[in-house]
């Protein structure tokens, strides 16, 4: 125990010298006062107010016409952050702006000396992202945390995303705003007009937080105004000021969101593993949709009643064969992606996948001053429709709530509070607690939480309910630099502790993970930058047996084109214990080293990738009935590549390999391949069609694993119609095949299904358990 102890605490301990150092040395680099006013100075713009609509018509050769110029304001000057932190852009690019009372205008003019390699695709919303862009993030309330951020490319293709400078641009966040793209022989223009209805802000605050910001792929370049250094922690934390926004109209009160459906689908129905069976809906429609309210200009009060997600696209592949921890899977519906940073925090308690089935939601979320609140609430009716009917739970719901409150303090610090709460039948899972951040100086963060969670099983289902309880904490360090980056990330979660609305891959472990990398930046070079990367994860359980300990090392080098090389080298070594393994005497260390190689590039306008394989060990953590968990030989590859042979056409493809042999003789294990081809044609910017086939498949040898054989075929084929988020039109198809054998259940002796044995059996051929055609609309009102 005093061994564990000391290893988990190494990481952390050095965390903190290091950040004593360069602490120490950071006060001798900051900038004079002097430099600082300038610096604020020229990080500041009064933008005019005007009585008339912006087009791009009114810039004639990449300029405004001369009676328009005197009454707009412009700024320039971008400044790289990538690759030559500090140096001026090497394409000018000049952004006019001005409001009229309703609408927020600004006019990107990007010179381009080469204007045939600019990267210009008609793609779906939101689909940009290997395209040149340009981007305005507003920072209305200027808190410096929390941010709305627009992207435009040359075909006028919108993104937008809710911004906070703890994660990455959350790009489920939509509302209704207008653009436009041009490209010149002299580059190309984007227009961002933003209706002051779709935004929240202060009205008795004139002041707004910004940063513009234009995105070279060709050159891995990204140009900043006013400068965003690479060596400071944040964007916001380095943004400019807009002066002037006076005699707008606020926000507009309220909007709702209705929709229809008309579907007809079959689906095999497996809630209940021990009754499956095909549920056939001929001709069904449905009505629901969501409704917002602004309070004060600071609150957003949402709810939705029976919300319908056939809409959304089916997840990314990931690698789920034999996997020891869960795998996490994003959240992709709308509905709880919306303002989701309200209830992040550095354990995660907040996974909205763990709500299945709702038929109702409602949340708050806004900012009073420097308090910011989250509520959110909602019911699940997956859980009742998991148990047979002669169930005491059967139909019931389950209840869950969740409220979080913080409080800014100074730049970039907070402190928390949260709590959540799962209600089913006579159960819960309650769990609270406080975080806090802490920005120590322009590189270092710091940050910490302290949880306890208490839960009782439910005692309807005529079983003694069972109790526990226990605490969880976290505390992490990092530092954000140009050159030198370092993560320390500390927790201990101890054996009585359960998040049901939350994600946590174990619990009774303590573990530490470490990650630092340096980077140079030479001139004149092939490369753009050369760096190392170090990571080390090791965790312990609270008996003092070592769980797992993963080591890595990557050098790796930046190209242009946004292309990236890094081989890796690396061991693995897990811990396996008896009490999940009963062929096991004792603990059993299994060490596995291994190499490989990663990279990713748009080299080209049509064409992106990304790759890796590794080549190493693995555990058959599934082995065969009566065998132990063994050290297996891997072969891996993940490959996805976006070709995108026309303006209007863009194919992704995904391909998943995992092989695996026995390491003591060699004999096959399992395999496991996916393959996903996703083909979306823009006809314009509101109208699009997308195909999507998915072919998944696992080969097992029974002699040495338990995993079942198993083959997928899925299609999605999806016609839509979308003028702006919330108003749309779906036309959409689904199909699913897989081996699953007709009886649909493994039989008794005597006939009927296996209680005990609920995986459905497995065949040679298909049979296809479900499909739907749908037809989906909604209109967005906004009052």
């Amino acid at each position: 125990m005093v061994v564990s102890k000391k290893v988990l605490a190494g990481g952390l301990l050095l965390s903190l010298g290091l950040w004593g150092q360069a602490a120490l040395a950071s006060k001798n680099s900051k900038q004079t006062e002097a430099e600082a006013a300038e610096t604020a100075q020229r990080s500041q713009a009064v933008i005019p107010l005007i009585d008339q609509a912006l087009h791009l018509s009114d810039f004639p050769n990449m300029a405004p016409r001369q009676e328009l110029r005197s009454k707009l304001v412009s700024v320039s000057d971008f400044i790289q952050r990538a690759p030559e932190d500090g140096d001026p852009a090497t394409e000018k690019t000049e952004v006019w702006m001005a409001h009229t009372t309703a609408i927020l205008y600004f006019v990107f003019i990007c010179h381009d000396s080469h204007p045939s390699l600019i990267r210009d695709h008609l793609a779906r919303r939101e689909d940009i992202f290997f395209d040149d862009t340009v981007s305005v993030l507003l920072d209305p309330f200027q808190d410096r945390r929390l941010g709305v951020y627009f992207t435009v490319n040359p075909a006028g293709v919108q993104a937008d995303a809710s911004w906070s400078e703890n994660s990455f641009p959350k790009y489920s966040w939509d509302t209704v705003w207008d653009s436009d793209g041009h490209v010149t022989p002299q580059g190309w223009m984007a227009l961002v007009a933003i209706p002051f209805r779709s935004l929240r802000f202060n009205p008795n605050e004139s002041d707004w937080g910004v940063v513009f910001s234009r995105n070279l792929p060709r050159n891995s370049e990204m140009d900043y105004w006013p400068r965003v250094a690479a060596n400071v922690s944040g964007t916001l934390s380095q943004e400019g000021t807009l002066h002037g926004i006076e005699g707008v109209s606020g926000s507009r009160n309220f909007q709702i969101n209705p929709y229809s459906l008309a579907q007809n689908s079959r689906r095999l129905d497996v809630v209940d593993p021990a009754h499956p069976f095909f549920s056939s809906r001929n001709l069904q429609g449905a009505t629901g949709g969501e409704a917002k309210l602004i309070l004060k200009d600071s609150f957003v009060l949402d709810t939705t009643v029976n919300p319908d997600f056939s809409d959304v696209e089916s997840d990314q592949p990931q690698f789920t064969v034999n996997q020891r921890f869960t795998v996490f899977f994003p959240e992709l519906r709308q509905f709880f992606l919306e303002n989701s940073e309200y209830f992040s925090t550095p354990i995660n308690l907040v996974y909205t996948r763990n709500v299945v089935h709702p038929a109702w939601g409602v949340r708050l979320t806004g900012k009073s001053g420097n308090t910011n609140v989250g509520l959110i609430a909602t019911d699940d009716r997956r859980p009742g429709e998991s148990v047979p009917p002669g169930d005491a739970l059967y139909q019931k719901r389950t209840i869950a709530a969740v409220g979080r409150v913080s409080l800014d303090m100074g730049t970039g610090s907070n402190v928390g509070l949260i709590y959540t709460d799962r209600e089913f039948g006579n159960g819960w899972n309650r769990v609270g607690g406080v975080d806090f951040t802490a920005r120590m100086d322009e590189h270092w963060t710091a940050k910490g939480q302290l949880l306890a969670s208490s839960t009782m099983g439910d005692s309807d289902s005529g079983t003694p309910p069972l109790y526990s309880a226990g605490p969880a904490g976290l505390v992490q360090i990092s530092r954000d630099g140009h050159s030198f980056n370092l993560f320390n990330n500390f927790a201990d979660i101890s054996t009585g502790f359960q998040t049901q609305l939350g994600f946590i891959q174990s619990t009774n472990i303590r573990r530490n993970f470490f990650h630092v990398t340096h980077q140079w930046y030479p001139k004149d070079k092939f490369y753009q930058a050369f760096g190392l990367e170090g990571n080390q994860e090791v965790a312990f359980d609270h008996q003092g047996n070592r769980v797992y300990s993963y080591t890595s090392f990557d050098p790796f080098w930046h190209l242009p084109r946004r292309i990236a090389i890094a081989p890796s080298v690396g061991q693995n070594s897990d811990t396996v214990s008896p009490i999940s393994y009963p062929a096991l005497t004792n603990y059993r260390n299994l060490t596995q080293n291994f190499g490989g190689l990663w990279m990713r590039g748009a080299p080209w306008s049509q064409f992106n990738f990304q790759f890796d394989s590794y080549l190493g060990g693995n555990v058959n953590y599934n082995p065969a009935a009566g065998k132990a968990p063994s050290l297996l030989n891997r072969q891996s590859v993940s490959l996805l590549v976006t070709v995108q042979p026309s303006r209007q056409l863009t194919i992704s493809n995904t391909y998943l390999l995992d092989r695996n042999f026995a390491a003591h003789d060699g004999p096959f294990v399992y395999e496991s391949q996916t393959m996903r081809s996703k083909v979306n044609y823009q006809f314009t910017r509101s109208f699009s069609a997308r195909l999507i086939a998915e072919l998944s498949s696992t080969l097992v040898n029974p002699n040495e694993t338990a995993l079942q054989r198993t083959k997928q075929i899925s299609t999605q084929a999806l016609l839509t119609w979308l003028p702006h988020p919330g108003t749309a039109v779906y036309l959409g198809y689904t199909n699913d095949l897989q081996n699953i054998g007709r009886g649909l259940c493994n039989q008794l002796a005597g006939g009927g299904c296996d209680p005990n044995n609920t995986d459905l059996p497995r065949a040679d051929s298909l049979l296809n358990d479900g499909k739907q055609i749908f037809v989906k609309a909604s209109y967005l009102f906004r009052f």
